[in-house]
């Protein structure tokens, strides 16, 4: 097997055949990950696709680093995505860019549709369609423990994607299932596998990767490795990570007035302590892991444990992954305090396979709009919604998870996304989000914010809008500097993601490391010609959206008006300020890009 995997595997589930395809080019030129994924996108994806069509493609790559180097453990995803409807991407660690690197495949495309729910699996080179039956419309947590013992090829190389009945239910922020712990989590690449009528996908390999090529200088290679497994384990760049996990964030932010609190409308939650990291490690954490080649352990998992019974012994447990971004939306943004609560939240929209993120977004939109009478009982079927009480919250995502075509009541129209129960119900004043897209647990300000209004796929991490504000807090925004600042930096973050780099660990990975990685095994690069792809990369990914119609004239008129209602670590926020930033942003669309907005 070469130094960079390369080899594309195209499954048709329609026809039930696949190919092996020869992408070296397409790696050289844009080295693995979205840059590679966004350019299969285009070409197995017409501009006129159904995101829940069988004309559309879902594509998993790896980049030319993958499994070299310590934190270099993701995949990305790309696909037309069912909620928002355009440039659709996410990504996920646990073993699955470990399990594609040993198969010897850089990139995995998925088109057409099986006749039945099935399940794929890719062990080294032999692919097959199988029919899931009794296997189908399980929860994630089942069939992973299931497959694990019917495909037991290579387990320690070996990755189970899988989806759950959100996911089948064509729920629009479904997510799939990644080794039980991770996830690609938003923008709905769960409801594309269901719509494909695909319910998991295993992949494992054993093919070998050896360090006894000509090109490559064995002695750079252990020397830069060294380098950043020192980094990683005895600095402080990530003991963050590895000590209270990233529920550290919730304490620091909260004292900052810059915690989603009730639907986004306040800054401060008075419950906090309870649902912090330091709270779940002294209370409910089980255990740390790490994705392959990390050694930070990052992923804490919690211990929810139950009464089922009347003697001291009958009590259940259940491991519970926690991260920051899920317990803000499903805890403070609901006003929900209690850890054991939050937990129960948290495993429920695991086993049914939705994005607790945007779950917790329409959840908070649901209370508010019960609580002013915009829903109503009979909206509801009874069930009341309140903000606090955790089992309406339960009942509210069973509902959407388990909908049907044939009942299109409130809890159907909710799996759709914000966008259709505003349009349904009303209440576009209470429902903050960008594209159809709730935003993440950042209350910091207006960089956040807009962030999400300019990001490539409007999401999370698209950008560093969250860090900047927390930087400039008491200081004057600026904005002309510091819109091209984010602009600048999620290019960056492109050729990080090609290279599919863990981006917790970003401020790790400088240029002139990643052109060291490189040079190790006998492939050269500048730092010029990476940032070049960065950019390029987002250039292809804003001509991509706006191919499948997305239109930037439009954001600053979409804009919610709970966005300058909400408090922020900078206050509220005016909408003339914000209206400025996208005004700078358009301009730097046409001056950068070459491109009218």
């Amino acid at each position: 097997m070469g130094i960079i995997a390369d080899r594309i595997l195209v499954i048709d589930l329609t026809t039930n055949d696949h190919q092996f395809i020869d992408g070296a080019n397409l790696f050289a030129e844009w080295i693995g990950g979205v840059g590679v994924g966004i350019n299969l996108l285009n070409q197995y994806v017409p501009s006129n696709a159904d995101p829940l069509g069988s004309d559309n493609a879902i594509i998993f790559a790896i980049g030319s680093l993958s499994t070299f180097y310590p934190i270099i453990s993701k995949t990305v995803t790309v696909f037309r995505s069912p909620l928002t409807n355009d440039l659709g991407e996410s990504y996920a660690g646990g073993r699955l860019s470990l399990a594609l690197r040993f198969a010897n495949i850089g990139a995995l495309v998925i088109i057409g549709k099986a006749k039945k729910p099935s399940i794929v699996t890719i062990i080294k080179d032999e692919v097959k369609i199988r029919p899931a039956g009794p296997l189908a419309h399980m929860y994630t947590s089942t069939i992973g423990r299931v497959l694990r013992e019917l495909i037991p090829a290579y387990p320690g190389k070996r990755s189970i994607l899988r989806i759950g009945q959100a996911g089948e239910n064509l729920v629009r922020y479904s997510n799939i299932v990644v080794d039980t712990l991770r996830h690609f989590g938003r923008l709905g690449a769960g409801a594309v596998l269901g719509s494909k009528n695909l319910k998991a996908i295993v992949i494992s390999g054993n093919q070998n990767i050896s360090l006894n090529q000509p090109k490559i200088d064995r002695r750079a290679y252990s020397k830069t490795y060294s380098q950043i497994w020192d980094l990683c384990v005895n600095t402080e760049v990530m003991k963050k990570y590895h000590v209270l996990g990233t529920a550290q964030n919730i304490l620091p932010l909260n004292e900052l007035n810059a915690l989603p609190t009730k639907n986004f409308l306040y800054g401060k939650f008075t419950k906090a302590i309870e649902i912090s990291g330091e709270k779940f490690i002294e209370v409910y954490l089980g255990r740390r892991v790490s994705c392959n080649t990390c050694p930070v352990g990052c992923i804490h998992v919690g211990i929810l444990r139950e009464r089922y019974g009347k003697d001291l012994a009958d009590i259940h447990s259940t491991s519970v992954p926690y991260d920051y971004e899920p317990m803000v939306l499903l805890g403070p943004t609901l006003l929900i305090g209690d850890g054991k609560e939050l937990m129960k939240l948290l495993e429920l929209t695991e086993k049914y396979g939705m994005d607790a993120i945007t779950t917790g977004g329409v959840l908070g939109y649901l209370a508010e709009a019960y609580e002013k009478k915009i829903i109503t009982d009979s909206d509801t079927g009874g069930l009341p919604i309140r903000f606090g009480n955790v089992e309406d919250f339960l009942e509210v995502v069973h509902q959407i998870a388990l909908r049907t075509k044939k009942n299109r009541n409130l809890f159907w129209w909710a799996g759709e996304g914000l966008d259709a129960l505003v349009k349904k119900y009303g209440g576009s004043d209470i429902a903050l989000r960008f594209n159809n897209h709730t935003p993440a647990g950042y209350s910091t300000g207006p960089y956040s914010m807009i962030g999400h209004a300019i990001g490539g796929r409007h999401s999370h991490l698209d950008n560093a809008g969250y860090s900047l504000d927390l930087k400039l807090i008491g200081k004057e925004l600026q904005p002309n500097e510091n819109i091209m600042k984010l602009v600048k930096e999620e290019e960056w973050r492109n050729t990080l993601n090609s290279l599919v780099i863990c981006l917790f660990a970003r401020n790790l990975y400088t240029p002139q490391l990643v052109v060291e990685c490189f040079r190790s095994l006998g492939i050269t690069i500048t730092e010029d010609e990476l940032k070049k792809i960065g950019f390029a990369i987002q250039e292809l990914r804003i001509k991509t959206k706006i191919r499948f119609g997305f239109n930037y004239q439009e954001i600053k008129t979409s804009i919610p008006k709970r966005l300058f209602e909400m408090e922020s670590g900078h206050g509220k926020l005016s909408k003339s300020l914000v209206t400025e930033y996208l005004e700078l942003y358009n301009s730097i669309l046409r001056e950068r890009y070459q491109i009218k907005p």
